[in-house]
């Protein structure tokens, strides 16, 4: 392995790892712990030399993420060396295009931070799809250079557990989330020292990072500076209230036989229980998300106000420079693994589930029944069709439905830029030929273009210089506005000679290929209220 030696003004020495075109340097902890809830705090000293040529360990989550991760791809990819820790888990790595000369902090190249997904329990900043090599090296070549910047966070129980009883001895909600915005002070901090400008940050979260990354939204404090959306938001799993979390807390001391002690000792068994056991032994059943505590997360989203540009309880709504969003045109294909245990049966259990929450509209439920082939002459014959119906539907209410409601919500004068992500799935696999998620992660970093037609492949470069464009300040398209609904459609490039990309002129038309039954159901009822029925036929009910 090639290596090379940065002199950080603050850090000191740092050494890293040289690659095609960048150079790379690779779990470098930004924040400290003094426990597995305790809230995390930027790191501000190191002993240089600094050792950066190898990923940090992240964050514990169960040893088949990474596989499940490569389904839901349908491609795999060599596999790293999986480290976890408890408390250094905090790092980062920062990609870099080749440095040259010795004023490194000059350049002031703009910079993003990659915030993966996992719903909220797996990930890391060292899987190999998310590497950020290939894309920082092309970003350079094409005249937008820029670093990269992918970090690590808790996972699952210390990312997100919470009581009564832990926050009476000062244990703080959402830690998942603190940390992340640990990771983004740690950033605009000391970038500068790897050629970054601390004024020119943007933030692209993914699935359950673009959950968590559209929850930052309501922080009054200016955190970043722009923003990439793709594949999830806070309307997809919204947070859950702070009475809810007393039921999994008591599910989490039922698991390990800690109710009867007192509460002190049980937060000391807590804090002292090995992590390889709290993975082994806590159901999946058990829920870990984000909270409404009215600090991180101020209230509930909703779509409705979401919606509304007039509403001033998501100030990022004004102090972010400019937000780009989109979502997969077959993005609940992840809901297709999570969910495959109601497939027997979904003809009738979907059809009465939607029947019984929208009792009040009866006709409503009768259109969406219709409209998503549960009912008349094109009703799906057998539970395998239905089901892909209903990954439609739960595509179009958690993705499309939330895209829409945020452009449609964003205040005029304030810059969005709305995208749609249409290249079809090439990979053998159950959803073979559809827009899957986490695919446009994949185009975006580029590191299974080898496995691409050439058409795709220059789909995945043109993909990621576009966003690249963004991450520079640049238009990379036309803005949307309430008088011009722009977007821009990526693919489908299939079986043609270059790759296909527009922009269109109405973001909730035909030409994005989206399911527009939604949005004519949204006007009847309302976006929550279905996103409640989609919720409501998750629970069983």
């Amino acid at each position: 392995m090639s290596t090379t030696t940065l002199k950080h003004p603050e850090i000191g020495e740092i050494k890293g790892k040289v690659g095609d075109g960048v150079h790379q340097f690779l779990g470098v902890q930004y924040a400290t712990i003094e426990n597995r809830f305790a809230e995390s705090k930027v790191k501000s000293s190191y002993s240089s030399p600094v050792d950066a040529t190898s990923h940090g360990p992240s964050s514990y989550y169960p040893p088949t993420a990474l596989d499940n991760e490569f389904s839901f791809i349908q491609h795999t990819l060599p596999k790293p060396v999986e480290k976890h820790s408890e408390l250094e888990c905090l790092n980062l790595n920062v990609t870099v295009p080749k440095l040259s000369g010795s004023d490194v902090a000059s350049q002031k190249l703009p910079v993003f931070i990659w915030q993966h997904g996992g719903g909220f329990i797996l990930g890391a900043n060292s899987w190999p799809h998310y590497d950020h090599a290939k894309l920082v090296k092309l970003a350079s070549e094409k005249g937008v250079p820029v670093i990269g910047v992918g970090i690590n966070y808790r996972l699952g129980l210390s990312g997100l557990l919470t009581s009564e009883e832990l926050r009476s001895q000062g244990y703080k909600t959402n830690n998942q989330l603190r940390d992340q915005k640990t990771a983004y002070k740690w950033v605009k901090e000391y970038i500068s020292g790897f050629g970054g400008d601390p004024d020119k940050i943007t933030v692209i979260g993914e699935s359950a990072g673009a959950v968590a990354l559209t929850e930052h939204f309501y922080s009054k404090e200016k955190l970043f500076n722009r923003a990439i959306v793709t594949g999830g938001s806070s309307l997809l799993v919204p947070p859950f209230p702070l009475e809810a979390y007393e039921g999994v807390y008591q599910q989490v001391l039922g698991v390990f036989g800690l109710e009867t002690l007192s509460p002190e000792d049980r937060i000391q068994k807590l804090l002292s229980i090995p992590m390889e056991d709290i993975i082994s032994k806590i159901p999946p059943t058990i829920p870990f998300l984000p909270v409404v505590d009215g600090d991180i997360i101020p209230v509930r989203p909703s779509f409705a106000a979401i919606a509304d540009p007039k509403d001033e309880i998501m100030a990022g709504k004004h102090w972010l420079e400019a937000l780009a969003i989109g979502d997969s045109e077959f993005d609940g294909s992840v809901m297709g693994f999570m969910l495959g245990h109601r497939k027997a049966g979904i003809l009738q259990t979907f059809s009465a589930s939607i029947k019984s929450s929208l009792s009040s509209t009866p006709e409503v439920a009768d259109k969406l029944l219709d409209a998503y082939g549960f009912s008349g002459p094109a009703a799906a014959k057998d539970d395998e069709a239905a089901f892909v119906n209903f990954l439609q539907f739960a595509t179009d209410i958690g993705y499309y439905a939330a895209t829409t409601s945020f452009t449609r919500g964003w205040p005029e004068g304030q810059k969005i830029y709305n995208f749609f992500f249409n290249e079809p799935n090439p990979w053998e696999g159950p959803f073979q030929g559809r827009t899957t998620h986490v695919l446009d992660v994949v185009f975006l970093f580029q590191n299974l273009n080898d496995k691409l037609s050439a058409e795709q492949r220059a789909a995945a470069e043109g993909f990621a210089v576009d966003l690249m464009k963004f991450v520079s300040g640049e238009e990379p398209w036309p803005a949307y506005s309430a008088a011009h609904k722009t977007a821009k459609v990526f693919g489908p490039s299939k079986g043609e000679s270059a790759p296909v990309t527009k922009v269109v002129d109405d973001a909730e038309g035909q030409e994005t290929k989206r399911g527009l039954a939604i949005l004519e159901l949204g006007k009847e009822v309302g976006f929550d209220k279905l996103a409640e029925a989609f919720g409501r036929y998750q629970m069983g009910m």
